[in-house]
């Protein structure tokens, strides 16, 4: 799949979710090697400082980039 597919399969994915498909639920943990600590930080405090929804939101435009980058 191309990144734009990928990303469009990611946004129907999170709108059957809402609607109440729990089988569309991902979780992912991503780990951050050390020496990007305020680089880290950085990034946390911005996302620490968006409403829910945007939060929200943030976290799963992340992970469609990190599936596009590892697919």
């Amino acid at each position: 799949m191309s990144v734009h597919e990928d990303t469009l399969q990611g946004l129907k994915e999170a709108l059957e979710y809402v609607r109440g498909d729990s089988t569309k639920a991902r979780s992912m943990v991503v780990s951050l090697p050390e020496e990007t600590g305020d680089t880290n930080q950085l990034l946390f405090k911005k996302i620490a400082s968006l409403s829910e929804s945007n939060r929200q939101r943030a976290i799963e435009y992340v992970d469609e980039l990190l599936q596009a980058s590892n697919g």
